[in-house]
């Protein structure tokens, strides 16, 4: 009877590995580090371009699981993906700190976006960048 005791103690704390259930992560938060404007969820980024950071203050490592450029989407390979170079912008990650640049919008271009889909193991998050004419 005690070893029937032991061995259902030992399965007991196989099984609880934590108090949160799967699924019951707290969401990303990030730090606009450079106060980029924040019109309807997305951060506006001015007609000149720049260079913009931002840090998740809530989780120690990121990084990007798959980005949006102007409608096309494109998904990243299983490590840890720290850098992006599209065509307009950039993206380094270090740990849980994230620097974007963006070129000048074109004189021929009234708007453009892309979108970033980040993780940091079970969570993930969405931030989305517009660059437009006007707006600054």
């Amino acid at each position: 009877m005690q070893i029937f005791i032991l061995l259902t103690a030992v399965l007991l704390g196989f099984t609880s590995c934590g108090d949160e259930p799967d699924g019951k992560w707290e969401k990303m938060k990030w730090t606009n580090v450079d106060n980029l404007m924040n019109m309807q969820g997305s951060y506006i980024i001015p007609e000149e371009g720049g260079t913009f950071r931002f840090q998740c203050w809530n989780y120690s490592v990121v990084w990007v699981d798959s980005y949006t450029i102007n409608g096309v989407s494109y998904t990243l390979g299983g490590d840890d993906i720290p850098n992006v170079n599209d065509l307009w912008f950039g993206l380094n990650i270090t740990d849980n700190k994230m620097t974007i640049t963006a070129d000048p919008l074109p004189e021929s271009v009234e708007s453009r976006y892309f979108s970033l889909d980040l993780t940091a193991g079970d969570i993930f998050d969405t931030l989305v960048f517009k660059q437009q004419r006007g707006v600054y």
